[in-house]
C-alpha cells in the first residue's frame, strides 16, 4: 500500500479509536512511561508539537516539563518545508500554520536542536523504529540537518510490529518508541 493510502486509512483508524473509551487510558499510560523515561528525565530542553485534533494531547507533557524546570521548544515551519524550534512559554503568541497546527508568531528565541525531540506521527513500527509522518517531510528534513535524540509516543492503533507502509531513504526513524504495554498492537 502506498503512503498516501496508508495515511488515509491510519487517520480513520485513529479517529475511530480516539472516540472509544480506551484512548484516554492508553494516553495516560504513555504519559506515565514518558515521565519515567531516562532520556526525558535527563533532557533540559524538549522539542514537542502543540497537538491538534486526534493526536495524543501534548499540553500535559508541556505543563509537566515546565513544572520540572525544563525549557520547551515548539516548531515554527516555513514555506520551503524547513523548520526551527522556538522557546515556548505561556506568553508565546501563536498563529495557525498552513496545515492547521498552532505555531509561534515570532521566532527569535530558537534552539537547534533541542536535546530531545518528541516527534509526532500517524504510525510507528517496531521494525527499525520506522515513523510515518503527516506527509510534508518537515521532521525528516530537520533531522537530516540537526540529528538529535528522538522519542515517539504510540497508541496501540499507531504501533505495528512490521512496517506496512513504504520506507524511503530520506525517511528518518526514531530512536525510541514508547507504546502501551501488553496491548495487542495493529
Amino acid at each position: 500500500m502506498d503512503k498516501v493510502s496508508f495515511r488515509k486509512k491510519q487517520i480513520d483508524l485513529i479517529d475511530d479509536f480516539m472516540r472509544s473509551g480506551s484512548a484516554q487510558q492508553e494516553i495516560n499510560d504513555l504519559y506515565m512511561q514518558l515521565f519515567q523515561n531516562e532520556e526525558f528525565i535527563n533532557s533540559n530542553n524538549i522539542g514537542i508539537t502543540l497537538s491538534t485534533n486526534n493526536e495524543i494531547p501534548t499540553f500535559p507533557i508541556i505543563k509537566y516539563c515546565w513544572d520540572m524546570g525544563k525549557d520547551v521548544y515548539i516548531p515554527k515551519t516555513f514555506s520551503d518545508y524547513t523548520m526551527t524550534f522556538v522557546k515556548y512559554t505561556s506568553e508565546t503568541s501563536l498563529e495557525d500554520s498552513s496545515f492547521g497546527a498552532k505555531e509561534p508568531v515570532d521566532y527569535v528565541d530558537t534552539v537547534n536542536p533541542p536535546e530531545l525531540l518528541i516527534v509526532p506521527g500517524l504510525a510507528f513500527s517496531k521494525e527499525d523504529n520506522n515513523r510515518l509522518g503527516f506527509g510534508a517531510g518537515y521532521y525528516d528534513r530537520y533531522l537530516a540537518t540537526y540529528p538529535t535524540k528522538t522519542l515517539a509516543l504510540a497508541m496501540s492503533k499507531q504501533y505495528y510490529l512490521q512496517t506496512p507502509w513504504p520506507v524511503y531513504v530520506l525517511d528518518k526513524s526514531v530512536d525510541e518508541i514508547i507504546t502501551v504495554k501488553g496491548e495487542n498492537n495493529v
